[in-house]
């Protein structure tokens, strides 16, 4: 009994145009759509205003453009774009607009010509708005498209409402409780009326699904309509071109637009050969690019010029010595500079290989023009595109520093000899087909020394132990000496006989009564003019299999007041 009141409660209580408004599982409220229709046209929104709260809150739709995609030269932070578009025109004065175009043009780059036909151009304009009877018009065409989508969502919360009030009425009817004129139902009259309510219930909710797939469809169909409403620039900007035509007829013409939202960047991959020493340097240039239009079929380059630095000389300040504005600190080094000294190497120099056959160079500008059409999404998605390879010959060097890794590193130098200058970029490193190492590259000219790494080789064995260490007393016991002996190892299991540079240190006194003395250090290199204080290298050339020992013996004397000061030092470095 309880659930029958419940049911028929139900039943009298529901809002069916409520019901079926929700059914419809729109995003917006075609009804405040409708009603807004109906009124007097308001102003346009701009695009920086907030629509209308019915209008649905989505970004701006894919770009419509009325011309076609011709080149794009993208540099490191925008890129120069090109596109034509055929247009019939009169004799005399007209204007041809390129619409849909990205919203990051460059009102003040931009250029126009007259790719075939008759005519001269005499303004460019980058559209900011439009006049009140061509908003007017574009509106009107515009809700022209949405009336016969609304009426037909009309009809579907209609149908809708009916098909729930059906199914309502079924339950409270049948369900409904026995009375005095309404005997109660037998078995066989009580499985016949679930038959019926159960086959109805399901013939009405199909019929409410078919009906729900009815108002998504619409939905969608309206959705773009209404953001186009709300915005005026909802698909691109436009940009108008006016031009005197000598003669009625059909006329080519062309826009160049510099549009924020697109860069490229340069990666390399450095391939040596161990067996002829040869370097192998791929160039390839990452593209990405959010403009909002995608680049489909066209031609790409890919350009060196900075655009953003100014073209003015820079002026010089007065150079003052003393003043604290910073300095260098030699008493460190890293481990690249250690395994790479600047000293006098001969570097070899044959005759480079391949060529960036699609590089065109213009001043100090380089521009790569990529073989074939391309497509670059507008998603912001990263490609790589090759550019071309190149092959030089090198100078390959096999260094160590053992006090800090205990590891041999290949490096490579060899003479640039590019046909282009080299950007900073990534730089992935293999020998033969193996990955070895990733790294950056920095800026490098035609005709500059170039060194590359390319990982550790694993046919070397490299040790670096303390022997002793011994205390004793000197100068009457006043003073204290350390004496340290190293023995610092390298064995080759190459197959061939290879030179290895070793590289290690002495500690380095700026205290006036602390002395340093090298006891033993073996056949050293002659220092180079750049090298730090203390820095001591050895060349030795290793056969296969032979194992070298080099020794590291030295001694530091110091007062005895000075014992702590010198044993934290020593204790940091060692």
């Amino acid at each position: 009994m309880l659930t029958w009141l419940l049911l028929a409660a139900t039943a009298h209580a529901t809002d069916y145009e409520q019901a079926a408004k929700a059914s419809m599982n729109l995003d917006f409220d075609w009804e405040a759509v409708e009603a807004q229709l109906d009124r007097a046209p308001a102003p346009a929104p701009s695009a920086s205003e907030t629509p209308a709260p019915y209008w649905p809150a989505l970004p701006a739709l894919p770009l419509e453009p009325n011309s076609k995609l011709d080149t794009v030269t993208v540099f490191r932070d925008r890129a120069l774009v090109t596109r034509t578009l055929d247009a019939k025109v009169q004799k005399g004065s007209n204007t041809v607009t390129f619409e849909g175009l990205p919203l990051g043009i460059r009102s003040d780059a931009l250029q126009a010509s007259v790719v075939s036909g008759s005519a001269r151009i005499v303004g460019v304009t980058l559209v900011s708005g439009t006049s009140p009877e061509d908003e007017r018009e574009r509106r009107d065409a515009i809700t022209a498209q949405m009336r016969p989508l609304l009426d037909e969502l009309g009809d579907v919360q209609d149908r809708i409402e009916s098909l729930l009030t059906q199914r309502d009425y079924l339950r409270s009817t049948l369900l409904a409780p026995p009375s005095g004129d309404r005997p109660q139902p037998g078995v066989a009259e009580v499985r016949g009326m679930l038959t019926f309510l159960g086959d109805a219930e399901r013939d009405l909710a199909s019929r409410i699904r078919a009906e729900q797939v009815t108002a998504e469809r619409l939905g969608e169909a309206l959705h773009p309509l209404l953001v186009k409403l709300g915005n005026p620039l909802a698909t691109g900007q436009s940009v108008s071109i006016d031009l005197e035509a000598a003669a009625s007829g059909e006329v080519a013409l062309g826009l160049r637009y510099q549009v924020d939202g697109a860069r490229w960047w340069p990666s390399y991959n450095a391939r040596l050969d161990e067996q002829d020493g040869r370097v192998t340097l791929e160039y390839s240039g990452i593209v990405s690019q959010r403009t909002g239009e995608p680049w489909t079929d066209v031609t790409l380059s890919l350009s060196t010029a900075n655009p953003t630095v100014s073209g003015d000389l820079p002026a010089l300040d007065a150079w003052y010595l003393g003043r604290d504005d910073g300095g260098f600190n030699m008493s460190g080094g890293r481990v690249d500079e250690l395994l790479n000294p600047s000293q006098t190497v001969t570097v070899a120099r044959p005759a480079t290989e391949g060529s960036l056959e699609g590089a065109k160079k213009s001043g100090g500008t380089v521009v790569f023009e990529v073989t074939g059409r391309r497509e670059v999404p507008g998603d912001g998605s990263e490609q790589r595109i090759p550019i071309g390879a190149q092959s030089f010959g090198s100078t390959l060097e096999l260094s160590t520093v053992p006090k800090l890794v205990p590891e041999v590193y290949r490096r490579a130098r060899l003479v640039y000899d590019g046909d282009a200058p080299l950007l900073p970029g990534a730089v992935s490193t293999y020998v033969d087909a193996d990955l070895v190492g990733s790294g950056a590259l920095a800026t490098v000219v035609p005709g500059e020394e170039l060194k590359l790494s390319f990982g550790t080789d694993d046919r070397f064995r490299v040790t670096r132990q303390l022997v002793s260490r011994t205390t004793e007393l000197v100068g009457g016991k006043k003073n204290i000496r350390y004496t340290f002996d190293f023995r610092i190892s390298v064995q080759s299991f190459a197959d061939a006989p290879l030179d290895v540079l070793v590289t290690d240190q002495l500690p380095v006194s700026e205290l006036e009564r602390v002395t340093v003395e090298a006891i033993d250090v073996g056949q050293v290199l002659p220092p180079q003019p750049d090298d730090p204080p203390g820095m001591l290298r050895w060349r030795p050339t290793l056969a296969p299999g032979e194992k070298v020992t080099l020794p590291l013996r030295f001694s530091v004397t110091f007062p005895r007041e000075e014992e702590h000061r010198v044993q934290q030092a020593l204790d940091a470095m060692y």
